[in-house]
């Protein structure tokens, strides 16, 4: 049987809109709006179904990293932010379980994914598929905008700026990542995508093939060329004409039964090692059905989809 350990990673500070509020709380606590709470919804998995899901707190923000923010030293508190989450991740890993950590802004995805690639491609020499769903590409590699737009930029190494240099042996390779529902472009992460030739299932080429389609493509390549699947999820992917629960809601995006679809696709394989999903804000939910739909798209990771 699989084992799920829950990681918090409720830093939402490097984005358009910042919060103190922890993210993941709002998750998991149950309120008026919503009928369910992850807490809650872990008890049922565990005593009832007999699933292996242990929720281990959160990688905190701790004196150090507030000061550093407070001085606009927004680099170096994403650094050592990553750096914890990183072993946070990699103690899971070598333990052997799945980490699904929740942020937070997707910045996170800078110490899930050193850790994933640390664990796998450094140490084992596994190729690794990373799945990034997001209505941006995240790969801004210039110094303007926010640091929450360029997690893949510095995963990849293409940001020389502010002392960032990621060793060679877990950086990201452009060949192993996967967009999907991408529609929100600045123009030198277009160019980049384009020079790079990155797989790019963006909302107008799921709207040419088909939803089922394009998951059924990105599933026979992965099956077929990597060692491993790592999903990151980042909210915004999802419509924002309805889910409008997060800093950047962008219309036109994925529907629920599509999220629930790729995700359970993902991470029904043999092949899942771990997931992110980013950028909910509960203190946006108005109506709490973002909330029910980011505890069933969790859900489906733990192999609950129906």
């Amino acid at each position: 049987m699989k084992g799920f350990d829950i990681i918090g990673a409720p830093f939402n500070q490097l984005g358009c809109v910042t919060t103190d509020q922890n993210t993941v709380d709002g998750l998991r606590e149950l309120d008026d709006k919503s009928w369910v709470g992850l807490t809650d919804w872990i008890q049922v998995r565990t005593q009832r179904w007999g699933a292996n899901i242990v929720d281990l707190g959160d990688v905190i923000v701790t004196t150090d990293i507030k000061n550093a923010l407070d001085s606009d030293h927004k680099d170096k508190a994403l650094m050592d932010y990553a750096d914890t989450l990183k072993n946070k991740v990699l103690e899971s890993y070598h333990h052997g379980r799945i980490p699904i950590t929740i942020g937070g802004d997707h910045s996170i995805a800078v110490g899930t994914l050193q850790a994933t690639m640390a664990f796998y491609q450094q140490q084992q020499g596994k190729k690794v598929a990373i799945v990034w769903v997001d209505a941006h590409a995240d790969i801004n590699n210039s110094l303007d905008s926010n640091l929450h737009g360029k997690p893949l930029a510095l995963l990849m190494n293409l940001y020389p700026y502010n002392e960032w240099n990621m060793p060679a042996d877990i950086t990201i390779n452009a060949d192993d990542i996967y967009y999907i529902g991408v529609r929100d472009l600045m123009r030198n992460e277009y160019d980049l995508i384009n020079e790079l030739n990155i797989t790019n299932y963006d909302m107008a080429f799921i709207e040419k093939y088909g939803f089922n389609e394009v998951v059924q493509m990105l599933m026979e390549k992965l099956e077929r060329d990597y060692d491993h699947i790592y999903l990151s999820f980042d909210y915004d992917a999802l419509d924002g004409s309805i889910f409008r629960a997060c800093a950047t809601p962008n219309v036109g995006g994925l529907t629920a039964r599509e999220a629930l679809h790729l995700v359970d696709s993902i991470s029904s394989s043999d092949k899942f090692v771990g997931a992110d999903f980013v950028e909910y804000m509960p203190e946006l939910d108005d109506s709490g059905v973002s909330k029910e739909l980011m505890v069933k798209l969790i859900d489906a990771v733990w192999g609950f989809r129906s």
